[in-house]
Formats: structure tokens, sequence, C-alpha cells
């Protein structure tokens, strides 16, 4: 396995691996090693169906069945989303976010695989959540730390089936606003401009105004690197210290994708309270 570094703070090109073999447990703990460290990684030239992305999505944990709530899922597999934009279907998650943040158990991972791409466009960028967290003041970092956020799907603007279906699942959580990596010991800011509605405990002027600086400091280029997909690429990325951003500029082109989801884990909260606990 041979990695090519996109930026210093996040990503990197995994070369001489191919998922259409069987993963061995040394090469699962290495590509895990590299993932927690990195962020995000890139695998070029994986050809896979759904079965296989599946199989390869469980070297992270228990994939969950998160069909997309418009197009379904892919050859009946209920954990592999299908994803697809195009001139009937905009796109509409060029915002920062992590996936799922407004469950109680947020996804760890997601494994994403390319299936189609438009011409020219389409990228995705993601940002690094432990160098933002990283570059915080100190007087920050405190507030972070020992502060809780209210995090919920938005549903605005979706039609009453959409709506009515998303009901089924959970539509919102409260988390602390920063999160330590158990692999690494790194803390990482958790909160994204989709799902983090409000802080707890303080009025909505403040809240408003201090998620906004934190939202655009999250967003900086400084944490962020920009992929440009070529079909069958794979990227896998660290849910939890991670943001991404799928850039919606090929639009009416058409773009499909394949998406993993793996089960979430409680966040470990400030550093008061993992001090309390041991």
């Amino acid at each position: 396995m041979r990695l090519d570094h996109l930026t210093p703070a996040i990503g990197s090109v995994v070369h001489d691996v191919d998922f259409k073999q069987t993963i061995s447990l040394e090469l699962a703990n290495q590509i895990r090693e590299q993932l927690y460290q990195r962020g995000v990684l890139f695998f070029p030239n994986q050809h896979l169906s759904a079965a296989e992305l599946l199989l390869l999505a469980k070297v992270f944990g228990e994939p969950v069945a998160s069909p997309h709530p418009k197009f379904g899922c892919v050859d009946g597999v209920d954990e592999v989303s299908l994803v697809i934009n195009d001139e009937d279907n905009p796109p509409d998650i060029n915002v920062w976010h992590s996936d799922l943040s407004y469950y109680q158990e947020p996804a760890t991972t997601c494994v994403l695989q390319c299936q189609e791409t438009p011409v020219t466009g389409g990228d995705t960028i993601w940002s690094s959540m432990v160098s933002a967290y990283e570059s915080l003041s100190d007087p920050l970092k405190n507030l972070v730390d020992n502060s809780q956020a209210y995090h919920q799907l938005p549903l605005d603007g979706y039609p009453s089936m959409l709506i009515k279906q998303a009901l089924k699942n959970p539509i919102s959580a409260v988390h602390s606003m920063a999160r330590t990596i158990p692999e690494t010991g790194k803390r990482a800011l958790f909160v994204n401009r989709v799902y983090t509605h409000s802080i707890e405990n303080i009025s909505k002027v403040e809240s408003d105004g201090l998620l906004n600086s934190l939202f655009s400091h999250a967003e900086s280029p400084d944490y962020q690197v920009r992929f440009k997909w070529a079909k069958g690429t794979v990227a896998i990325w660290d849910n939890r210290s991670t943001q991404h951003f799928a850039v919606a500029d090929y639009f009416p082109q058409r773009r499909v994708m394949y998406r993993v989801a793996i089960k979430g884990e409680a966040l470990i909260g400030s550093i008061h309270e993992n001090l309390e606990s041991q």
C-alpha cells in the first residue's frame, strides 16, 4: 500500500490496493490507521458491485440500512444508498456537513463510490475538524469543550411524503461541540452548517453569532482537500473528524454515487467529563 498525501492536513490517495481481492487483517489495520490520521482516503480504479462495496464497508464497522429517501438502495442492498443528481434531480448537498449528525450516534465512517461522473465539475471537498479545533484560541476551545449543541434534520421545503418518511427515523440529537476520536485521542470540532441548529443554554442571538463564527472557521481552505472524481474511485472518510461539501457546479449534468454509512458511536464529551469518567 502506497500513499500520496494531497495536503498537509487531510486527504491521501492510496495505490496498490485491489478491493476485489480478499482484504487481509494486516491491510485492514493499515487502512484504518491511515484513515484516522488522514481523515479521508481515495482509492482509484475500484469497480465494485453493491455487495462488494458493502463487504469493504464492513472493515470499518456495522453498515446501517439507510436507503436514499428518493432513490432507495442499490440492487436490493438496503445498506448501499443510491445517490443520483441530474436535470430532474438537482444537487442539494452543496453545504458543509457531517453525515447523520442529527442521530444520537452519528455515522463513524462513510464509504462512497463514484459510478458516473459529469463531463466537468462535480468535485467533493473535505475539511479537517481536527485542524479546525487545534487552531481555535484557548478561550474558544474551552467554550466548545464544555458546551453542547442541538442538531436537527431540516425538513422545511420537503414534500409531505418525504417528511412523513423522515419522521420514522431519528431527526434530532444534542451533542458536545467537540469530540475525541478514540483511535487517535485527538479532539475535533463537531458543529456543521446543515444540521447544527443552536447551542444549549444560551440566547438565540449568542448562539447564532457563535455558531456562524465556528462554521466559517471550520470551512477555511486551510483545512481542506478538494478531490476530482473518476468512475470507480472509492472515498472513505472518518465522519467524526471531517466535514464535506459536494460541489454542485455540474448541474444539469448527471452524477451517480453509491454510499454506505457505518453505525455510529456515542460521542466522547468534554475533557473534564472524560477525566471524571476514568
